[in-house]
């Protein structure tokens, strides 16, 4: 345990940074602004260090592609911490390590098993990769109009009726800090000789508390991409590939990878990987012990508010909300006649607090080891405020309660991306196959993904959480939907309009 801790308390790639800095070199390489010797307001604002501490790849700082020093060192380090077999520093976000995970393990109509309400960047690795989609229901919470984990019945059902499928796809946790039961759903999979690809953008905190839900790791999936900087304390787009086992092949994650970033990391980004790492390693279980603490505290006061319900462990009775994130104030404000959106802007404007994001009739607050109590009693009480001068004068604002049906598939995403398109007014869509991704933000739930028919229901939902203040991520203009142009796109044998 002492040599553990021994090596634990390395910094190998912030080490090498400070020893180049302060040897003060002349610079000929990039970037441009040479140590900082470039003036500009940023400069001035942050301090030249900032700027300073912006290195590229000199000697002694290795290769993030083809590590062998520093880098190296660091990233068996954090697997070691995160109870991974090997570990990928990334600085494109879990995005690029969702894109490096399912492009190196999947090859043209593989079948990959996974959740509905994904992140757009599994639908955009599934046209990289040309793999086809087993999509499973989630739990629908049509009260509160959010998704949630997937019941294992389902995930079951799907393993069961697709035996020739490579791997399973689990979200752990959702956005809002619902988890599927993890442990269950690799056991089922592994049984049928298919890999666990984990989405852990939420969740990287999990693994340093027992009172957490169970990390993708310790329930021994095959591979996990998890935010850094989202709850674990390193800079904004600092992301992990853990990987665990002999069912991965680690060379063809890696070279997917190298094709998803930029061949100039941020080393200051990679030393806040390091650096995060070891205080969590040496402090993370007291700090989120307070995180909880603290998090119990804000619930406690916020439900004493008339017209706040905070959910809490007692939301996850159900398949399908197995397990429940405490660090997450989920906080319903219908009850306020408010909707989310609202509330999210009522918040920042009036009382300077900025949530994480806002549902029709939710609103999210993440609350992480660098939470503190001012802040939190400034929240409570800008919700007393709002209680105080809504509560009784506003109706509940009902949520309609919609029941999404999955469209159509008539081809693969891949296909779909390369077909022709034209591009058309939303409204006259319906019936047209989809050429893009149409996803709402919030709830996130993809309305239409390329490859599937463009329903009614799609667009009447579209319509109203435009309405309601969400934003449509599409690549079209406003108003507008790319399809693929039938007219011009040559049906051959391979699509299958049975999907």
């Amino acid at each position: 345990m002492e040599d553990f801790d021994n090596r634990q308390s390395l910094t190998p790639i912030f080490t090498a940074i400070k020893k180049y800095v302060e040897s003060n070199p002349a610079p000929f390489d990039v970037p441009g602004h040479k140590m900082g010797k470039f003036k500009t307001e940023l400069a001035t604002y942050c301090s030249d260090m900032l700027y300073k501490l912006d290195i590229n790849a000199p000697i002694g700082l290795d290769n993030l592609y083809h590590a062998t020093g520093v880098i190296k060192q660091a990233e068996e380090l954090c697997a070691e911490v995160f109870h991974a077999d090997e570990c990928i520093f990334s600085v494109n976000g879990t995005t690029g390590g969702i894109l490096s995970m399912i492009v190196g393990l999947l090859s043209q109509n593989d079948k990959i098993i996974l959740p509905r309400n994904v992140h757009k960047s599994v639908i955009n690795a599934l046209i990289l990769s040309g793999a086809v989609p087993v999509f499973v229901i989630p739990d629908y919470d049509l009260e509160n109009g959010i998704a949630n984990g997937v019941p294992f019945e389902n995930y079951k059902l799907a393993i069961d009726s697709n035996p020739d499928a490579k791997a399973v796809f689990v979200i752990n946790p959702t956005y809002f800090g619902v988890c599927s039961d993890l442990r269950k759903i690799v056991e089922y999979a592994h049984s049928k000789d298919m890999i666990v690809i984990c989405d852990e953008a939420h969740g990287s905190h999990f693994y340093f508390n027992k009172e957490l839900p169970v990390s993708a790791m310790d329930a021994n999936a095959d591979i996990s991409s998890l935010s850094m900087h989202k709850t674990a304390g390193s800079l904004t787009q600092s992301s992990l590939i853990l990987i665990k086992g002999d069912r991965v092949d680690v060379s063809k994650v890696k070279k997917a990878f190298s094709m998803f970033s930029s061949t100039s990391p941020n080393h200051l980004l990679l030393a806040s990987i390091d650096v995060a790492r070891k205080k969590l390693y040496f402090e993370g279980e007291k700090l989120l012990d307070d995180t909880l603490a603290l998090a119990k505290y804000a619930r406690t006061k916020l439900n004493q508010i008339k017209g706040i319900k905070v959910f809490d462990k007692h939301y996850c009775h159900k398949d399908g909300r197995f397990d429940f994130d405490l660090t997450k104030l989920v906080i319903k404000v219908t009850n306020l006649g408010l909707s989310g959106f609202e509330v999210y802007r009522m918040v920042r404007e009036e009382f300077n607090i900025q949530l994480e994001l806002a549902e029709v009739g939710l609103v999210l607050c993440i609350l992480t080891i660098g939470s503190t109590k001012d802040d939190v009693d400034r929240l409570i009480e800008a919700f007393k405020v709002l209680s105080d001068r809504y509560y009784a004068i506003r109706k509940t604002k009902i949520i309609p309660k919609f029941k999404f049906r999955y469209p159509k598939r008539v081809c693969t995403p891949f296909q779909a991306f390369n077909a022709p398109k034209k591009l058309i007014v939303l409204e006259e869509s319906v019936g047209e196959i989809c050429g893009e991704s149409l996803m709402i933000y919030p709830p996130g739930i993809p309305l239409a993904i390329p490859g599937e028919v463009i329903t009614l229901q799609a667009v009447q939902l579209i319509e109203y959480y435009l309405k309601q203040g969400g934003v449509l991520l599409s690549d079209s203009p406003e108003g507008y939907v790319k399809v693929i142009d039938k007219n011009k796109w040559y049906l051959g044998s391979e699509v299958n309009y049975d999907y």
